[in-house]
């Protein structure tokens, strides 16, 4: 068993947690859930032994945690190298050998750069070199951004078929669903645990604020009463008599109400956006006719034809490294087709979320790089940025220093600054947590225009109100209507 006790942790005079205690172990499958910046990977660093709690600590009895982070990287190396570097002595590679299977790492090339597998096989990777350690607890940091549908599929029934405890951060409410016994949240400094899956954690989140705010609104009522009070103590009481009287009567209610003090629950997230377009139903946004492309000798996909109209709602979906991002490319103009005819409709404006945020590696100030790459007065800039979560101190951060959470919100409100008729979002969902993706959903649900929606989020994707589907596997589309 992993038990915490009293754990505190301060970065500077910021609380992150609390006097928060929790145990884990018993092969429980843990959901950890909350806002970007609420301390979870922090959390999962003081249990791994990687931060230090500012106060409290963590005892564990016959427990060997496993950790993989949210962002990795590898070693120049190849892959049968790297992997042989795992293992001590060469007679223990059949150790590896088993555990490859079990991840179903099939059929890899040894001899391949181990920096050009997919995001899918490197996490496989990371997870069987924790396994190698023989953790009785796997704590796992955002594990479906790095998957595809199938590999989210296969790796909800992996964790299913587990015999030891697994806690994962995920904001992915599907994945939830399917694999977790419990949900914990991290709010108000504190970790709150709440037995059962996703939807109906979320149930039991709503009972917990009507409770707390109930709890407000008898504090006011107590607060008011002893106010009043104290005035009564006033008026009765003359000269010292008086004086000693009202002193400690405003003593005895500071007490009272500094003991038992509350403060109204406030739900952080972004403002509600809003998309205008005014594209009419049936009008030509986007068609491709016979559409190739090959990179040298290697084929991504062969003779594709496509149309997309006003106002339909389609969503993009196959496997890693399939293709979806090159022919987003290929509309946007940052690739060119080996063959056939990409054709944009005319008059049509096109917003462009893309996967890698590149742009977002400057060493220029949150407020510096909005102005910049919008356009934007800078008297109407922060009231925007604020609607994103970025408060007066946060506008003043270099770009290079925004956490994953922060760098999506940034490359959205830069994204949605404008007004689209086609908007074209690649995984616009990675990295921001549940309270900003429902927002996001809401507004993509009610926008009028045309989207193209690349995401592995089978939640997300529902939510956004899509009608039709695009499935690129093996260089061929195929087509599904959800009318």
């Amino acid at each position: 068993m992993i038990t915490a006790k009293n754990i505190t942790k301060l970065y500077g005079d910021r609380v992150i947690l609390e006097k928060t205690d929790f145990k884990i172990g018993n092969g429980r499958k843990i959901g950890l859930v909350g806002r970007n910046g609420c301390g979870k990977t922090t959390l999962f660093k003081i249990i791994n032994g990687l931060e230090d709690p500012t106060a409290g600590n963590i005892e564990y009895e016959n427990e060997m945690p496993g950790y993989i982070p949210q962002e990795f990287s590898f070693p120049d190396k190849l892959v049968g190298e790297y992997l042989e570097d795992l293992v001590p002595n060469k007679w223990e590679n059949y150790k590896i050998e088993t555990i490859l299977s079990q991840l179903k790492f099939h059929n890899y090339d040894p001899y391949q750069d181990i920096n050009t597998l997919s995001e899918g096989q490197k996490m496989k990777l990371k997870l069987a070199e924790a396994l190698l350690n023989e953790p009785t607890a796997l704590f796992i940091d955002e594990p479906t951004n790095h998957l595809d549908i199938d590999g989210i599929m296969w790796f909800e029934e992996y964790v299913k078929r587990l015999k030891i405890s697994a806690v994962m951060i995920s904001h992915d409410r599907s994945f939830l669903n399917h694999t977790v016994d419990e949900i914990w949240e991290i709010d108000k400094n504190q970790v709150f645990r709440f037995v059962g899956d996703y939807d109906n954690y979320r149930t039991e989140k709503l009972k917990l604020i009507d409770k707390w705010d109930d709890e407000y609104v008898r504090f006011l009522k107590k607060k008011a009463q002893l106010e009043r009070l104290l005035e009564n103590v006033r008026k009765i009481a003359d000269g010292k008599k008086r004086g000693r009287a009202v002193e400690a009567a405003k003593k005895r209610i500071e007490r009272e109400v500094t003991s038992d003090s509350k403060e109204k629950y406030k739900v952080k997230k972004i403002q509600n956006l809003s998309f205008d377009s005014d594209i009419r139903d049936g009008k030509l946004m986007l068609r491709f006719e016979n559409v190739s492309k090959f990179f040298g000798l290697k084929k991504v996909f062969d003779n594709l034809n496509f149309e997309l109209r006003g106002k339909e709602k389609v969503w993009l979906f196959g496997p890693n490294g399939g293709g979806k991002t090159t022919l987003i490319k290929l509309i946007v103009g940052e690739e060119k087709e080996t063959s056939g005819t990409v054709k944009v409709g005319e008059n049509v404006k096109i917003g462009y979320f893309s996967q890698v945020q590149t742009q977002l590696e400057d060493k220029a100030t949150v407020m510096d790089s909005f102005v910049q790459k919008t356009g934007c007065y800078f008297a109407y800039a922060y009231n925007l940025l604020n609607k994103f979560l970025f408060d007066k101190e946060s506008v003043k951060k270099r770009i290079w220093q925004l956490s994953p959470g922060e760098r999506a919100r940034f490359a959205f409100a830069i994204f949605a600054y404008k007004n689209y008729d086609f908007l074209i979002l690649d995984e616009p969902d990675n990295h921001l947590d549940i309270e900003t993706k429902e927002v996001i959903e809401k507004s993509l649900k009610e926008f009028k225009g045309t989207l193209l929606l690349v995401s592995h989020d089978r939640y997300f994707v529902e939510m956004c109100g899509v009608n039709k589907a695009l499935n690129l596997v093996d260089g061929s589309l195929s087509y599904i209507d959800f009318d």
